[in-house]
C-alpha cells in the first residue's frame, strides 16, 4: 500500500493546532493578509488535486485524500492490534535508529518540515504495523540473506561511470569564444555556464552527471575512453550544434559490501516478497473497512468515505 504519511501528518498537524488560530496571518501581500482559517478551508477543497491509481490519475479534494489516508492508517494499526503484531516502542526506536544509520539526515529531514518526534514515531509505527501484518509468520535466516546477495551480486554493483560536462555551441564565433576562454585557463564549468547553449546543463556548469559506461553511445564512449581526467574532446558534431565533452572524473566499478544496512534491506525484501504470497493484506484491509463502526460527523466527505469503506 502506497501511503501519503507526510502529507497526512501535515494536514493533521494543521487541523489540531488551528483551533483558536484561524485569525493567525499566513502571509501578507502588499499590506493585505491571507489568514490561516481561509488558507485551511481553501486547501481542504482545492480542485485539480488527486493521485494515481493503477497508472490513472483520479481527481479528489485534499480533504478527502487526507481523510482516506488517516482512515487507512487507523485501520492498519487496528488490524495489527487484532493480529497481535502491533509495533512495540522498542521496535519503533530500532527502526528509526536503522534509518538514521542508513541516512544520518533522516530525522532532521522530517523535523525540518515542522513535525515533532512524536509524529515521526507515529509515521514509523504505521509503516511497521503494515510490514508486521504483511510478514506474519515469515522468518529469514542469515544464510538466506547471504545466498541472495551472492546469487545477485550484480544487483549490488555500481558500474564504471564517467563524470561528464559539456559545452554546446551553434556558431563558429561562439566556438572561438569558448576555445579562447578555455585556453586562458578558465574552468570548463565556468565557460559552460557562460557560453553553452544547452539549457539542460548550462546552469549547472555543463554537468551531465555520472554516466555509466554502458549507457554511452559507441562514438562518445570511444572519445571519452581516450581522455584522462581533466581533459576535453575536440568539437563533436551533433544534430543541431557542436559539443565539447569534458571528463571530470572516472568512477570505478564498485560492489556494495554485505554490511548490516544491506543485510537489513535484503531481509526486509525477502520477508515482504514471501509475505505477499502468504498474507493477503488488501483483503484483510477490505474486511476491516467493511466491519468498521463509523460515526459520521456530517463532513462534505461522508458519502465518499462510505464508498471507500464499502458501506455506502
Amino acid at each position: 500500500m502506497k501511503r501519503f504519511a507526510l502529507f497526512a501528518l501535515a494536514l493533521l498537524s494543521l487541523g489540531t493546532t488551528a483551533f483558536g488560530q484561524d485569525e493567525k496571518p499566513m502571509i501578507i501581500i502588499n499590506g493585505e493578509t491571507i489568514m490561516r482559517g481561509n488558507y485551511i478551508k481553501r486547501m481542504e477543497v482545492l480542485p485539480g488535486v488527486g493521485k494515481n491509481f493503477g497508472g490513472k490519475f483520479i481527481e479528489a479534494s485534499p480533504g478527502f485524500l487526507t481523510m482516506q489516508t488517516l482512515i487507512n492508517e487507523m485501520l492498519t494499526l487496528q488490524l495489527a492490534a487484532e493480529k497481535g503484531v502491533t509495533p512495540t516502542e522498542a521496535q519503533i526506536t530500532e527502526e528509526i535508529d536503522a534509518r538514521v544509520k542508513e541516512n544520518p539526515n533522516f530525522v532532521k529531514a522530517f523535523t525540518m518540515l515542522g513535525f515533532t518526534q512524536a509524529e515521526l514515531r507515529y509515521d514509523v509505527k504505521v509503516q511497521l504495523a503494515e510490514f508486521n501484518v504483511l510478514t506474519m509468520g515469515i522468518t529469514i535466516a542469515d544464510a538466506q540473506v547471504n545466498r541472495y546477495y551472492q546469487d545477485r551480486k550484480a544487483d549490488f554493483t555500481v558500474p564504471k561511470r564517467f563524470t561528464l560536462r559539456i559545452i554546446a555551441v551553434n556558431s563558429d564565433a561562439l566556438k572561438k569564444t569558448v576555445d579562447s576562454a578555455l585556453s586562458s585557463g578558465k574552468k570548463f564549468s565556468e565557460v559552460a555556464s557562460e557560453h553553452s547553449i544547452d539549457l539542460s546543463t548550462k546552469y549547472d556548469g555543463g554537468l551531465m552527471g555520472d554516466i555509466p559506461e554502458e549507457s554511452l553511445g559507441e562514438e562518445v564512449k570511444t572519445l571519452v575512453s581516450g581522455l584522462k581526467e581533466g581533459q576535453a574532446t575536440a568539437w563533436v558534431k551533433a544534430p543541431t550544434s557542436e559539443v565539447k565533452i569534458y571528463l571530470e572524473k572516472i568512477l570505478p566499478s564498485k560492489v556494495f559490501p554485505l554490511d548490516d544496512v544491506l543485510k537489513r534491506k535484503i531481509r526486509n525484501k525477502l520477508m515482504a516478497d514471501r509475505g505477499g504470497v502468504k498474507n493477503n493484506v488488501p483483503e484483510m484491509m477490505n474486511e476491516m473497512r467493511k466491519k468498521a463502526k463509523v460515526e459520521y460527523q456530517g463532513t462534505p466527505f461522508d458519502n465518499d468515505i462510505k464508498s471507500l469503506l464499502g458501506q455506502g
